[in-house]
């Protein structure tokens, strides 16, 4: 059985091997944001534009314009959450069968598979996700719901236990979304790697989380324990930039290149880091399928040779 150490281990070595992926990774997520703020944007310059006048004419004219624009810039928001889920799922369904072959190869798989796998398994890969990942979301509207009901009546009726109730629905919103989001990456390499549609990726996900539960708890927080030392790293730089170039604005023009080219390395480390941690699931995953050959155990040494190697060395 695979251990959750050799498999954090597999997958930095095949995210490593195939730095592509990781490349794709971070342009996607990064493009992703970039079309995420576009709306707003986009509506922030027409409320701007129409801002004019007396200041009580203004103000009239900007609220006219927000309620104008409110459908708007929401209906936009939701195509570019929609562009990028779209965009990271045909990323996987090409990328995850790669990062389980290497897995079970020990080397880099060969080149120009990318598209043939994007080709055959894209639709069934989108349609997995939206399944696991609708789950999620609702999952975590339906809890942030039950928070937001449950505060006013701490506020107005405060109590032991309504207090304790509150901070168990606090846990149980955070457990539950992390074995979620664990699930929804089991269930996106069973749809990718393994070629199954959605609902039979999503029950042997379901099992494998069941099975293998601690190693795939301890592979997730290994992970986000690398991105918390990425994002402090990222942090301490950027500040350092804005205290260096406080109150003075041509300092702050200038400051804007190296904060781009932090940006940029820390989205291509936590690419990276997410290639990695997908490429550990797909190692779990083979192992459960028994594809992976667990390592060798050393061998030990005979206790005659361990005996002599331990006395003490005297003159002859």
């Amino acid at each position: 059985m695979l251990r959750a150490n050799h498999a954090v281990r597999m997958g930095l070595r095949a995210a490593s091997r195939n730095p592509e992926l990781s490349f794709a990774q971070a342009l996607i997520d990064q493009g992703g944001h970039m079309i995420a703020l576009l709306p707003p944007a986009l509506g922030v310059l027409l409320v701007a534009s129409v801002v004019r006048g007396e200041a009580l004419l203004a103000t009239v004219r900007a609220w006219r314009a927000l309620a104008v624009l409110g459908w708007p810039i929401a209906g936009g928001l939701v195509v570019a959450l929609a562009i990028g889920f779209t965009a990271s799922m045909l990323f996987w369904s090409g990328a995850l069968p790669l990062l389980a072959a290497d897995a079970e190869l020990d080397r880099r798989p060969p080149g120009g598979n990318f598209a043939v796998l994007l080709s055959r398994g894209g639709a069934r890969t989108l349609v997995a996700g939206a399944l696991v990942w609708g789950l999620s979301t609702l999952f975590q509207i339906a809890c942030g719901a039950a928070l937001l009901l449950a505060l006013p009546v701490l506020l107005l009726r405060p109590s032991a236990a309504l207090f304790a109730t509150a901070a168990l629905l606090g846990a149980t919103a955070l457990l539950g979304s992390l074995l979620l989001d664990l699930l929804a990456r089991l269930t996106l390499v069973r749809a990718a790697a393994f070629g199954e549609p959605a609902t039979a990726a999503f029950g042997k996900a379901a099992s494998l989380l069941a099975r293998r539960l601690g190693a795939l708890l301890t592979v997730t927080l290994a992970f986000l324990f690398l991105e918390l030392i990425v994002a402090s790293v990222a942090a301490t730089v950027t500040g350092a930039l804005s205290g260096a170039s406080m109150f003075d604005l041509a300092v702050e023009v200038l400051a804007m290149a190296p904060r781009a080219a932090v940006a940029l390395a820390a989205a291509a480390v936590f690419g990276w880091l997410e290639v990695g941690r997908m490429g550990a699931l797909a190692a779990l995953a083979a192992d459960a399928e028994g594809l992976i050959e667990p390592p060798a155990p050393p061998e030990p040494a005979p206790v005659a040779e361990l005996v002599v190697e331990a006395l003490p060395a005297g003159d002859p």
